[in-house]
């Protein structure tokens, strides 16, 4: 790791308070232009800075650097003796030509630092930064249609925020966002972004985040409501596999213990709320064969979408099922009911639906 590496792992937010700057809930005055309310941003998941009023941007080492007015060579070499341990400054580091500019390129230091990182880490970090910057910003009108419609839908503010659920609220501004702090490269290959370098979730702006083991490794978007007519109602990331949604659940599952598997995440969601253990598909049209052995040491129960494609899946999972030697067994949903969120929204407390379990 070089020097630039291990600079990039200090917090910003330590950087800020050794600085002596006053900041709050992660916000600030900002210093480079009159400002009467905190309107910069420290963003720790990307140790970056940004200003909504003056749009000034930058990472922990440009910070450093404006608010001690030094110049980069100055600011790496004072940086590298207060926060790397055993620092020394050496003849070969003094000889580097290193820029001259007060603001490093943030998506040219993420390059470096990443560099050596598993394509799935960097994807992970888009994500993450992703969520992290959407729930910073302002609620607004979108928000609040977001929030009233997953109500409609029949979930509570505890499974709301249980799966970590979020929306874009300025698509203009998420967007400029990410592609200040992220190479168009990896805005592609991480599937948040078409070859139009457009964030794909244009009109797709509740997002649902996919775990495995704590990290963000998937994302699927839904239109708030009713889409529009030739709009899906789910977007999924371009070019990127899906996997299964809440499969970190099956980790506490015991022996013997009933999983749901549903086709839709917000099933799946609804299940959970209920006290199940449940994971969803994401689509009933694929399931890869190595998923199976995750569902080993339990009973399945496959309760899909009450449609053709939804009762296709499930008598082809019950096969594979079967192959591995895994209980498997199927429910059906009442003629008019098309999914078991509608199921349960329709139908929750009633004997009938009591005994559907």
């Amino acid at each position: 790791m070089n020097i630039l590496d291990e600079l990039n792992q200090v917090s910003i937010l330590q950087v800020a308070e050794d600085l002596g700057l006053d900041v709050k809930r992660q916000r600030m005055i900002c210093p480079f232009h009159e400002d009467d309310t905190p309107s910069l941003v420290l963003y720790p998941h990307t140790n970056s800075f940004y200003c909504f009023g003056c749009a000034k941007t930058g990472n922990a080492i440009s910070l450093y650097s404006e608010i001690k007015k030094m110049d980069i060579k100055s600011t790496i070499q004072e940086m590298a003796v207060e926060y790397i341990p055993g620092f020394q400054q050496s003849k070969k580091f003094a000889k580097k030509k290193l820029p001259t500019s007060n603001l490093f390129d943030v998506a040219a230091i993420r390059r470096v630092q990443e560099k050596e990182k598993p394509t799935e880490e960097i994807h992970s970090q888009i994500y993450e930064a992703f969520r992290n910057f959407c729930l910073q910003q302002q609620s607004n009108e979108l928000s609040q249609s977001a929030l009233a419609y997953l109500k409609q839908r029949g979930f509570t503010d505890k499974t709301i925020k249980a799966f970590n659920l979020f929306v874009i609220k300025d698509y203009t501004e998420v967007t400029w966002y990410l592609k200040q702090h992220f190479s168009t490269l990896d805005l592609q290959e991480s599937g948040l972004y078409n070859q139009r370098n457009n964030l794909i979730f244009y009109s797709h702006s509740l997002i649902i985040p996919y775990y495995r083991e704590g990290r963000i490794v998937y994302l699927q978007g839904r239109v708030i409501g009713k889409p529009s007519e030739g709009t899906n109602r789910y977007c999924f990331l371009n070019n990127q596999p899906l996997t299964l949604f809440n499969v970190d659940a099956l980790k506490k599952t015991k022996t013997d213990e009933t999983v749901y598997v549903t086709e839709g995440a917000f099933d799946c969601m609804r299940l959970a709320q209920e006290g199940k253990t449940a994971v969803s598909l994401g689509t009933a049209n694929i399931f890869k064969r190595e998923w199976a052995k995750l569902f080993k040491r339990v009973n399945v129960v496959f309760y899909l979408d009450n449609d053709k494609a939804g009762h296709k899946a499930a008598e082809e999972l019950e096969k594979i099922f079967t192959h591995f030697n895994i209980s498997s067994t199927r429910k059906n949903l009442p003629d008019n009911y098309k999914d078991v969120n509608d199921y349960y929204t329709e139908k929750l407390g009633s004997n009938e639906q009591l005994g559907m379990f």
